[in-house]
């Protein structure tokens, strides 16, 4: 059984505070198109910081670790996925490699897009 592992950085345009509180915030997450139906569970909490966070559905477990930095009037994301495989899945790990960059790739642009919806919502309230 193998292991995907992917490394991404995005960048937010907005501030650290603001990135970390509703990337832990289970409500908020719960709200991000496309993962509605996936409640994280998170681990390894630094207040404004990092955290780690598991997901399992029937098919794979999906932890992403992710450090937020500051930057200018930004906020830079790093996010480390390990992609594992459930069952016989776990045999064409390798195969899936594309397909799990892909899911990433979609997983983190949902989830910039309805963070910066939610401060902008903010900021006009």
């Amino acid at each position: 059984m193998g292991t995907i592992e992917i490394h991404s950085t995005v960048l937010i345009p907005c501030g650290r505070p603001e990135v970390y509180a509703f990337c832990v915030d289970t409500q908020a997450r719960s709200a991000v198109p496309g993962q509605e139906d996936q409640v994280p569970r998170f681990n390894d909490l630094v207040p404004d910081r990092s955290w780690t966070e598991y997901l399992e559905s029937r098919t794979e477990t999906l932890t992403c670790s992710y450090v937020v930095y500051p930057v200018a009037d930004s906020t830079r994301m790093t996010v480390t996925a390990q992609y594992a495989p459930k069952g016989l899945g776990g045999m064409f790990c390798r195969a899936r490699e594309g397909a799990y960059r892909k899911q990433e790739a979609a997983r983190l642009a949902a989830l910039k897009k309805a963070l910066e919806r939610q401060v902008r919502l903010g900021k006009k309230g």
